[in-house]
């Protein structure tokens, strides 16, 4: 789903663990390979609706961050549960996200 021309979105539902963290892999950074004139400069993961996050699921978001990088856009974090919270506020330094509480924050018509 693309809310506006400037952003791409990946929403995320359930668990993200050892298991499951390939498919989420292979999409967002399936994303983030994108190098058109026509990709969105900022790509946001909505993770708010996860019920469990693992570090399986940290280690592709920090791919996905060096990705982002290399390809000139903006990786956002939509939080807010606990599950992901705890994680990223427990990698630190080592996984400084830009994270907002809401779509809306990144794309006010969104709300």
């Amino acid at each position: 789903m693309t809310p506006t021309e400037s952003v791409t979105l990946c929403a995320l539902v359930g668990e993200v663990d050892y298991y499951s963290a390939d498919v989420f892999r292979s999409r967002l950074i399936g994303s983030l390979r994108t190098t058109t004139a026509a990709a969105a400069p900022v790509v946001v993961v909505d993770l708010s609706r996860v019920t469990f996050f693992g570090v399986a699921g940290l280690r592709v978001l920090i791919e996905a961050q060096v990705w982002a990088g290399h390809a000139g856009r903006q990786l956002t974090l939509i939080t807010g549960q606990r599950c992901v919270d705890r994680l990223l506020d427990a990698a630190g330094d080592v996984a400084a996200f830009r994270v907002v509480t809401s779509l809306a924050a990144v794309v006010p018509d969104a709300a």
